[in-house]
């Protein structure tokens, strides 16, 4: 199976409208850590997609910077911002997570939340990390989400996926199209060595919902 960023970032504007529409409610462990964070932070959304965890930051009155590759989604978001009439105002960047747009040391908090697992290989997944590191403050927080291989639903998958991990999970349009999706699935421990080689601190480990959930720390 190869896939490249820019057969992702085509799936993901392919099915834009239809992914939003479904992706509305913020995961709890996310509103957690968005309510633990001060007031008035600068805080990136890294692959916010069309927002729904950006708004949230908003809403807390923090200054929230959303991130994606898929234009169409950001559009989404904007959109949304506007019917919603947010207070604090969004900044919607297209960009890429493994060469990010901004300066050194910028944010004052991060989200990454379901985005390493779309990404092909293993080296965009260290470079992705590497870049979150260099645009936090130091000692900034992060929370990171990916999906885990572990999950039932996986436990049938063929020989070499369970090798590599990698996989395709589809995607059903409201017309009855159905659009693969590419996923690497993370083991357990594999999240860990990641936030090791990118120079990150990871704080907390732990899994829920089918994924494993990370709160790391910058060490400048």
């Amino acid at each position: 199976m190869v896939r490249t960023k820019a057969d992702i970032r085509a799936t993901y504007d392919r099915i834009a409208e239809s992914f939003a529409a479904r992706r509305r409610e913020p995961w709890p462990e996310v509103r957690s850590f968005i309510e633990s964070l001060p007031r008035g932070s600068r805080v990136l959304d890294l692959g916010a997609g069309h927002g729904r965890h950006t708004t949230i930051l908003a809403g807390r009155g923090h200054h929230a910077v959303a991130l994606d590759f898929s234009r169409r989604l950001l559009s989404i978001g904007r959109a949304d911002e506007r019917r919603k009439g947010v207070a604090v105002r969004i900044d919607w960047v297209g960009g890429e997570a493994t060469k990010l747009p901004f300066r050194d040391a910028s944010f004052d908090a991060s989200l990454c939340i379901a985005v390493l697992h779309h990404l092909p290989i293993e080296s965009d997944r260290i470079a992705a990390l590497t870049e979150l590191r260099r645009v936090l403050r130091r000692q900034a927080p992060v929370f990171l989400s990916v999906w885990a291989r572990e999950q039932p639903r996986f436990q049938s998958m063929p020989a070499a996926s369970k090798v590599d991990g990698d996989v395709e999970v589809p995607w059903t349009m409201p017309d009855k199209t159905v659009v693969p999706r590419f996923y690497h699935l993370f083991q357990k421990g594999e999240l860990e060595r990641l936030i090791i080689g990118s120079g990150l601190h990871g704080e907390r480990f732990f899994p829920g919902a089918g994924n494993w959930f990370v709160q790391a720390r910058s060490n400048g």
